[in-house]
């Protein structure tokens, strides 16, 4: 729990009684709303004298929050539970393990059957009540469940609790309406329901005011935020009233869908101070035929569509995508398609993932899962192979630059440099200068070599006011 600030609370009540002090431990698996719902769960149980621990042999209570999406994710879970049995070396003699999340929600009290040394089973809305299951837990060591998907999500954050001091993710919508044939979403976090504009605000000023200078908008569709308030608000409209908030350096947001950018979105997020052009908007197939299967609700031509008024408003935007290989039915002249739109939008980035039936979705209960694994490996790494090509072209094009990038700390892999992002989410690697702290700030950086996924620079003397203005990526032929 590196989340959660220092306490001086040295003990925890649980249903009224004073007990010893108490550590947890967590373990979060999937995307970022994952991320983000792992330091409200923290929050909670800090509230509740709670204090972290990054050693899961300590702790009173382990919390492992999970992910459907794929089955993969799934099994990575299953096995883990199996390491954290009583009596290990990793589990301390009277502690609670919960499962939360996604999964959770899934599959419920079965998770018991499954691994019956599992304590609490908590769903995508209802981890915010650890801090009561692990009391009921520790009063009479029975299994404890909370799954309901029914109400709202209404919790204050407390906007202390987050892994870095310098950016936080914030959730401006839960659930989805959309009913793709492959995803279990719907099923895990339930309808889409939008958070009020005022109430983002306030949340992203108060980060701001406790040091976050770059802020993650979350949403399972996130552009389609707004739909159920009066008037209609959209994202682009909450990003003009974001960009107004003095102190705050950048604005992301993840995952658009290519239908719901209206009105002109390209063209009034344009000249925002905070607005970073790097957006991830899945196409996830290069085929019609397979969109349709998929239910994806559009076609290539109107995705082309999207991505021609976004680089007319916008020329160096940089559009990332999700791709699906191995859709049942899919055939090689399908896959094809694939590769030559991954081509022709030259996408900055890519995320390729081999197809997985998912418990109870359209496409595992009506299609069969009919791709032989050496085709969906096959396809996947050619996929990854072009999108490799396409991503080294861009960051050569990188060579000379000066980008502004936002400092995370040292590097994972040599001591003796930082590294941060861009503002098209690019990671920089600069040597660390002595006597200077540097984490959590704005720097220029003159890039001096790339490979496909990173750059490397030195520090520039000229000042970031500078290098925002410069331009990012090369515009010119896109293939």
């Amino acid at each position: 729990m590196s989340s959660t600030p220092t306490t001086e609370r040295q003990e925890v009540s649980l249903e009224g009684e004073r007990v010893p002090h108490r550590l947890a431990y967590f373990e979060t698996y999937g995307c970022q709303m994952n991320k983000l719902d792992s330091e409200l769960a923290e929050q909670a149980l800090a509230e509740a004298g709670f204090s972290s621990t990054t050693e899961v042999s300590q702790a009173d209570l382990v919390v492992l929050n999970t992910c459907s999406v794929r089955d993969h994710a799934e099994h990575r879970v299953l096995s883990r539970l199996g390491v954290l049995k009583p009596g290990s070396d990793q589990r301390k003699e009277g502690s609670v393990l919960a499962l939360i999340g996604c999964m959770g929600q899934r599959q419920g009290e079965q998770l018991f059957k499954a691994a019956p040394h599992l304590d609490i089973v908590a769903g995508t809305t209802d981890f915010v009540r650890l801090p009561e299951l692990y009391a009921g837990v520790v009063k009479d060591r029975q299994h404890r469940t909370a799954l309901d998907l029914s109400g709202e999500f209404e919790y204050a954050r407390d906007p202390r609790y987050r892994s870095e001091r310098h950016r936080a993710f914030v959730s401006i919508m839960r659930g989805c309406d959309l009913h793709c044939t492959y995803c279990i979403v719907p099923t895990t976090r339930g309808p889409e329901v939008s958070v009020p504009l005022q109430t983002i605000v306030d949340e992203v000023s108060r980060l701001v005011d406790d040091g976050v200078q770059e802020v993650t908008l979350l949403g399972q569709t996130v552009n389609s935020w707004g739909k159920q308030f009066k008037g209609e608000p959209d994202l682009g409209d909450l990003l003009a009233q974001l960009d107004r908030i003095e102190g705050l350096q950048r604005t992301r947001f993840i995952t658009s869908h290519p239908n719901f950018f209206r009105d002109r979105f390209w063209e009034r997020v344009r000249d925002l101070r905070t607005f970073c052009p790097y957006v991830h908007v899945p196409l996830q197939h290069g085929s019609d035929r397979v969109l349709k299967r998929m239910a994806r609700l559009y076609t290539v031509d109107k995705y082309r569509s999207m991505v021609d008024e976004a680089r007319e408003s916008i020329p160096d935007v940089a559009l990332a995508s999700d791709w699906i290989v191995g859709f049942p039915g899919e055939t090689e002249e399908d896959h094809q398609q694939s590769l030559a739109r991954m081509l022709e939008f030259d996408f900055f980035h890519s995320y390729v993932f081999k197809y997985s039936p998912r418990p109870n979705t359209p496409s595992e209960r009506r299609m069969a899962d009919d791709i032989p694994q050496v085709d969906k490996d096959r396809r996947c790494n050619e996929l990854l192979a072009v999108q490799t090509e396409l991503s080294q072209k861009h960051n050569d094009a990188l060579v000379g630059r000066t980008l502004e990038v936002l400092v995370d700390g040292e590097s994972k892999k040599n001591a003796d440099r930082l590294s941060g992002r861009t503002r098209l989410n690019r990671v920089a690697h600069f040597e660390r200068p002595e006597g200077r702290e540097l984490t959590g700030k704005m720097v220029p950086v003159t890039i001096t070599r790339v490979t496909a996924h990173s750059l490397y620079g030195e520090l520039a003397k000229r000042p970031a006011e500078e290098v925002r203005k410069l331009p990012v990526i090369d515009s010119g032929d896109r293939g």
